[in-house]
């Protein structure tokens, strides 16, 4: 443990027993070390070890897991964190107090029935045997301080009553009010939108700078961590393959795992043709571990001597710059150089027509409020409204903005799940805006949905061929019972998958098999449309690669349309040909891929593309992020005027008294009354 150290985390080994006895190791000789006053990224796909390392520090590990090897020393002192039993009064004065942990989601931490303020005053009686009035005086001041407007009429509220963003900045209080030397930031951002999660991520950067605190990113967002990282540790499979500086991984990486993951991951200053080349195969489980290097599967780069030998250790190839692989740096580069000349992928040629698939022309879709027991009607709010666009044959469009925004009930108003209130829309020419379910049944099988979870649309007790029959034998699209099965093997084929697994179920599959298996239901129907509902964000990103190269292939063989919608913005930029810019159930703009990148000209486009880290702490350097004035309000207490005027910098009288329509600035549709 060196000088600057604070924490440092030291050949740790974690193990879980179960029910049977058997004892399997998921941490493999772990060492992490974080400097006074640094920030720190741990990165890699789920199942790699991020979170049970801290968890294991920290000693919040569940009845069946235990830490038996290794150290966790905080300060210089000598003493070993895991020598103190997790229950005792040492280590209840460490976690919470010395270190401090936001987790992801924060109303599984926050107490539902306890009123935020008393939560936070609780942590400093806890910590600091505060009388009742000196805590509610320091967590008002907590508050405050992450920035929680009328903290001390809030003070009294529940959780329920603050939004997602907010409950996550109560958590950080409740943190800091313990007055940490360390925060542990557990993919604290993750569920939240974009600039909710950039401004709790610059607040905590500020906090580092201006209170010394040193913080631990969690993520498996490379973009957060080029951002906002000092040192980045990547791991895989229960251990750390590669350490350094945010420019050692991003500009020269000596792990073919790192590199992997780089090349599997969309930037949003990517040029369009750039090809996504993903990892195949998934991480090995943590009970059937190699004892050879646990990546060599999946590997690239890989020799066959890597497999003889055991598990390399972590050496040095660079000043501060350390990895795990049998390669020598020279050889890394070599390879990488090769990898580089070879078409390792193609990206598939498309066609966009002039044939319009889809037209939608002024739609509107509101939903009443009832209340009571009688269930009496007592207001109604647009959830989207005046939507208007052309999708043509082969074109992608992706729908991008903040939660709440309307993107899916855009998506089921398209599908008429929900009828519109006002407006048309036309499927090849033909009105379906107010079709009846018999009328709509011919145009259903011509669009189909591809949905964010695809366990949680698949039924558990029907098998994955039989989920892809379904619409076959809804839509009387084959007689027998052998064309039928030919036509889902040939379906299986077609998303890259073998046809033998048709009798598997749903839980028998990766994550990534279960989505082409969703895409291959929603083709079963030979339809010209498709509706992808944040189709990847439950992936890793090595199989989000997967799962876009089949898009891109599928649309390139059938002339299909997309449209995608999705909150990662660098995913949406690959794949869509035009954007539209959604917010409060409006569009603000709308715009060719790469020219909406290149020149943002709405206000809020420009603050959200800002917001939206890149992989690379170089072009990082170079950027300004665009602080945008509080937090999206509930499109039942919707702006007058602009829904963005009461959070635009620009805004002025008429954009807070009319609302702005659609019109042409330099080849963009654009909502603003300013350009």
């Amino acid at each position: 443990m060196s000088e600057k150290d604070l924490l440092y985390i030291k050949d740790i080994d974690t193990t879980f027993r179960s029910g049977d006895g058997k004892v399997t190791k998921v941490l493999d000789g772990v060492s992490i070390n974080l400097h006074r006053g640094e920030i720190i990224g741990l990165v890699g796909e789920s199942g790699s070890g991020k979170s049970m390392t801290m968890l294991s520090a920290l000693q919040l590990l569940p009845a069946n897991g235990s830490t038996p090897m290794g150290s966790v020393v905080l300060d210089d002192d000598g003493k070993n964190l895991l020598d103190y039993p997790p229950d005792s009064n040492a280590m209840r004065k460490v976690r919470g107090g010395r270190i401090g942990m936001v987790f992801q989601e924060p109303m599984t931490s926050l107490n539902p029935v306890m009123t935020v303020g008393d939560q936070i005053a609780e942590t400093v009686i806890e910590h600091f045997g505060a009388s009742k009035a000196e805590a509610k005086a320091k967590a008002i001041e907590m508050m405050k301080k992450v920035n929680i407007p009328d903290a001390e009429a809030r003070y009294s509220e529940y959780p329920m009553q603050f939004s997602g963003g907010m409950r996550q900045r109560i958590m950080i209080a409740m943190v800091l009010a313990a007055e940490p030397d360390i925060l542990i930031a557990d993919e604290a951002t993750t569920a939240l939108d974009v600039t909710t999660q950039a401004l709790l991520l610059e607040m905590i950067r500020d906090l580092s700078v201006n209170n010394g605190i040193s913080v631990i990113i969690v993520t498996h967002n490379l973009g957060i961590v080029a951002r906002y990282a000092q040192r980045i540790f990547v791991m895989y499979a229960g251990n750390v393959v590669e350490v350094g500086s945010g420019m050692d991984i991003f500009h020269d990486p000596m792990h073919p795992y790192t590199l992997s993951l780089l090349r599997a991951i969309p930037r949003l200053d990517d040029p369009k043709d750039r090809i996504l080349v993903p990892i195949e195969g998934l991480p090995p489980i943590p009970s059937a571990r190699p004892n050879y290097c646990p990546f060599y599967d999946r590997c690239n780069y890989a020799e066959e001597m890597c497999k003889h030998r055991s598990k390399p250790g972590i050496t040095q190839v660079g000043p501060g710059h350390f990895s795990c692989c049998h390669l020598s740096v020279d050889q890394i580069r070599a390879k990488t150089e090769a990898l580089g000349k070879q078409e390792l992928h193609k990206r598939a040629e498309k066609k966009i027509l002039d044939e319009v698939c889809l037209d939608v022309e002024g739609v509107s879709k509101r939903f009443e409020i009832r209340k009571g027991i009688m269930k009496k009607k007592v207001a109604e709010f647009n959830a989207i409204e005046d939507i208007t666009f052309k999708l043509r044959r082969g074109e992608t469009i992706g729908i991008v903005g903040e939660s709440g925004c309307g993107k899916t009930t855009l998506a089921r108003t398209l599908m008429r799940m929900y009828t519109p209130n006002t407006g048309t829309i036309k499927m090849f020419g033909t009105d379906i805006s107010h079709m009846s379910e018999k009328e709509l049944k011919p145009f259903h099988k011509r669009m189909a949905m591809v949905f964010q979870d695809p366990s949680s649309s698949m039924n558990p007790r029907m098998s994955a061929g039989d989920a892809v029959a379904e619409p076959i034998v809804v839509h009387n699209i084959y007689g027998s019972a052998k064309e039928v099965s030919d036509r889902v093997n040939e379906l299986f084929r077609l998303v890259g998958l073998d046809p033998n697994l048709k009798e598997r179920y749903p839980h028998e599959f990766s994550g990534g098999q279960r989505q082409r298996i969703g895409v291959a239901r929603a083709l079963a129907s030979d339809p010209d449309i498709l509706i992808l509902d944040e189709p990847i964000s439950a992936l890793d990103v090595s199989i989000q690669a997967q799962v876009i190269n089949l898009l891109e292939d599928l649309q390139s063989k059938l002339g299909l349309a997309y449209l995608f919608i999705a909150h990662d913005l660098a995913v949406v930029k690959h794949i869509s040909d035009r954007i539209i810019v959604m917010y409060l159930g409006r569009i603000m703009e709308i715009s060719d891929s790469d020219d909406l990148y290149d020149n943002p000209i709405h206000p809020y486009t420009r603050a959200l593309l800002s917001a939206v880290p890149i992989a690379d702490p170089a072009v990082e350097a170079t950027r300004k992020f665009e602080n945008i004035i509080g937090e999206v309000p509930s499109v039942l207490n919707r702006p007058k005027g602009c829904p963005f005027s009461n959070r635009c910098s620009e805004a002025d009288e008429r954009c807070r008294e009319e609302c702005p329509s659609l019109k042409d600035v330099a080849g963009h549709m654009v909502a603003c009354f300013k350009r």
